[in-house]
């Protein structure tokens, strides 16, 4: 999976999520800042403790229950900037929302029961609502999910811009929430081991996280290299079709292999790519009382596989310009060809890759350290791994 570094031009300027107006420190110190202020505010709820995992908190239905509920939101990003250049993009922007939150709930082994949506536009064209809505209803049906609710706002004060190039395209954003429920005895509770197995799930593409970074390189209509129509060497369809490939919705697999395996940790690979896994660090240093053997964990990735080509494309581009991506931020941007891993006990491995496969191309891809770090191995020609 080695990417080649550029021998050409003495000292091209470095091309980050950062410069393209992503500030991934200032979000990480809001987080921090939120997260404290939950702390203190939220201690009792009418069903009793909440339940802190890695990525959030769940919560019991009722005082003594053993059935947990979570919850989740989330947006699209940029994407729905391409989805403005390509017709096809509004049907499909739909699955993109519902996968985000789907995939995001499934990490505590929940079950996603209804989602809702939030779709703010410049001007309600039924037209244009309705395939949105058409693609959020076949997101929810790939996952098993109601669409309970939904509400369209017009806001062309804030909305005003037509960021896209064909005339009949409308600005907007999309935010979809998505509600689910587990059993407290199959809570994917985040806690691993030095020597556990990672198992990497295939994406199918650059799913919803990074375009803005990806537009910048690529697409001629924010400076970069090919016209959203052109079929670059590698891609088998024009660009913006690549780009606008929905995110893979991970949720039944996890749920119905759950019960068959234990699954330690999950994984959604979205916005910081690779550093995902830096929350479970933080988990396993910070929980009081500390069940599990090793508190200081680190991930060792190797063995990655072919990288997809839509990743070399946006990689090799900037190769050749005076603006470029190093590994360490594309590996910390871009999910780079897995949108979820799970991490298993080493018994636990072979039977899990049996499993997984059966769903979608899954292979081994690392193990959990003491190290305290993130080193990706054998993507660099140097041979010196990758450290986030």
């Amino acid at each position: 999976m080695q990417m080649n570094r550029s021998k050409n031009a003495a000292s091209p300027r470095s091309l980050t999520y950062s410069s393209v107006g992503v500030d991934r420190s200032s979000r990480e110190r809001l987080r921090n800042t939120i997260g404290r202020n939950l702390e203190r505010e939220s201690t009792k709820y009418q069903t009793g403790n909440p339940i802190r995992l890695p990525f959030g908190l769940v919560f019991s239905s009722s005082p003594k229950s053993e059935i947990f509920l979570d919850f989740q939101i989330e947006g699209v990003g940029t994407k729905t900037l391409l989805a403005e250049l390509e017709p096809s993009g509004y049907s499909t922007i739909g699955i993109d929302g519902v996968a985000m939150v789907a995939n995001d709930l499934v990490r505590s082994g929940a079950k996603p029961l209804f989602v809702s949506d939030a779709i703010h536009i410049a001007k309600s064209r039924s037209e244009l609502v309705v395939k949105i809505v058409s693609g959020i209803l076949k997101g929810a049906s790939m996952c098993g999910a109601v669409l309970s609710a939904g509400e369209t706002g017009d806001v062309p004060e804030i909305l005003h811009e037509k960021s896209g190039s064909k005339p009949d395209s409308e600005p907007f954003d999309l935010f979809v929430s998505c509600c689910g429920f587990g059993d407290r005895r199959r809570l994917i509770m985040g806690g691993i081991n030095e020597g556990d197995e990672i198992i990497g799930i295939e994406s199918s593409g650059i799913h919803s996280n990074g375009i803005s970074l990806a537009r910048r390189v690529l697409l001629r209509d924010w400076g970069g290299k090919y016209h959203s129509d052109e079929q670059p060497d590698g891609i088998d369809r024009p660009l913006i079709r690549e780009l606008l490939e929905p995110t893979r919705i991970y949720a039944n697999a996890i749920n119905e292999i759950s019960g068959r395996i234990e699954i330690k940790a999950a994984v959604h690979i979205t916005g910081d790519g690779f550093g995902k896994f830096h929350r479970l660090s933080e988990f396993n240093e910070t929980i009081p009382n500390n069940p599990w053997k090793h508190k200081k964990v680190g991930f060792e990735f190797e063995d990655l596989g072919e990288l997809k080509p839509i990743f070399k494309l946006i990689y090799e581009t900037t190769r050749q310009s005076s603006s470029r991506i190093a590994l360490e931020e594309m590996y910390q941007t871009f999910n780079m060809g897995y949108g979820f891993a799970i991490i298993v006990s080493p018994v636990e491995l072979e039977k899990s890759l049996d499993l997984f496969n059966k769903y979608y191309p899954s292979r081994r891809i690392g193990r959990v350290t003491s190290k305290g770090k993130i080193e990706i191995k054998g993507v660099s020609e140097s041979g010196r791994p990758v450290i986030l």
